[in-house]
């Protein structure tokens, strides 16, 4: 077993603290290659009170990519948080997969987890189930084990998009285009809920079997949402799908997804504004998961959490119109102005 805080080393052959994603209080490595465990875990503030979020179990090429997930990612958790005002900060967990997902690998997440005494509170997240989050509970306190994020993110998104078409478009939701990337959790509930108000709705998965399940009026399955002519795209698959060669071949409106760090580059969101799309950056609007995660921690009522997804929206529609009046990116009024 390896335990190691890496913050200030030289690991695998890079100097964390030298990283171009680096502004992080943790980074921490734990290894148990009993039980095919390599994880990091990156703690990027705790101002606010202990770090949470979710721990993805993913294949990287490299160490350096498992790395710059996590830093990247829970930088992103911190201004999340902040957004939804709630009282923790940001953090983030990798599991490289290099095997199978066993009992023995997540019992030994868990050991990681404690080793670490409550500094950072895990979820689910990609390849990892709100069933794996259960069975870690039993060997550790440490992770949001009671709630499924995904429809609380879904609805928050679905509050956001209603406001950003409104806003933006100056139209009703009832009739629009909206094509959803990702057809799991938070993108087949989404899909359902902008249906039920009236949306003509195109989502698409490389996962066909996700898309056999979806049968609903006014939701059509459909190759690839990222080039569909549409008024709204919501990226709710994978991350660092925006690139300045790919923004070209968008023929939508609106960006608004659940997906975590869609641009490879902050620079993008400048590109996309120049090219007239409206894109609002998933720290912003997917901020529903981490509402529904901490509702109970908060002692909040399911009446007083619908009031706090429904505040994105109003978020959202805060940052347009300032955008809007001062020729900006939303990303750059988050710079600016205090939503």
């Amino acid at each position: 077993m390896i335990f190691k805080d890496i913050t200030d080393l030289n690991f695998n052959g890079v100097n964390i603290s030298a990283h171009h994603e680096f502004s992080h209080e943790k980074v921490y490595y734990y290894e148990d290659s009993k039980a095919g465990l390599k994880s990091l875990i990156a703690i990027h503030s705790s101002i606010k009170g202990p770090a949470i979020g979710g721990c993805r179990f993913k294949q990287y090429d490299t160490f350096d990519a498992g790395l710059s997930d996590v830093l990247r990612l829970s930088r992103g958790m911190t201004d999340k948080n902040n957004i939804a005002q709630i009282p923790f900060g940001g953090g983030k967990a990798v599991i490289f997969k290099d095997g199978i997902k066993s009992d023995a690998l997540l019992t030994a997440f868990a050991d990681f987890l404690n080793l670490l005494e409550g500094s950072y509170i895990s979820a689910e997240d990609i390849g990892i189930t709100l069933e794996d989050i259960q069975f870690i509970k039993k060997h550790s306190n440490f992770v949001f084990d009671n709630v499924d994020p995904g429809p609380y993110t879904a609805k928050g998104l679905f509050y956001s998009i209603e406001q950003a078409i409104n806003t933006h478009l100056s139209e009703n939701i009832q009739g629009t285009k909206i094509a959803i990337q990702g057809a799991g959790s938070v993108g087949k509930k989404l899909a359902e809920y902008l249906a039920g108000a009236g949306a003509n709705v195109f989502i698409s998965d490389i996962d066909k079997l996700k898309l056999e399940t979806i049968n609903e009026k006014n939701i059509t399955c459909i190759d690839d949402a990222f080039t569909f002519d549409c008024d709204l795209l919501a990226p709710c698959a994978v991350g660092g799908i925006f690139t300045q060669s790919s923004i070209r071949n968008l023929n939508c409106k609106i960006i608004a997804g659940g997906a975590n760090n869609q641009l490879l580059k902050t620079s993008i969101a400048d590109d996309l504004h120049e090219r007239g799309i409206l894109f609002i950056p998933d720290t912003l609007i997917n901020s529903g998961g981490v509402i529904g995660l901490t509702k109970d921690f908060l002692n909040r009522d399911e009446a007083k959490t619908e009031e706090a997804l429904r505040e994105i929206a109003y978020r959202v529609r805060e940052a347009i119109i300032f955008s809007k009046e001062k020729s900006i990116s939303i990303n750059e009024t988050l710079k600016r102005k205090d939503l």
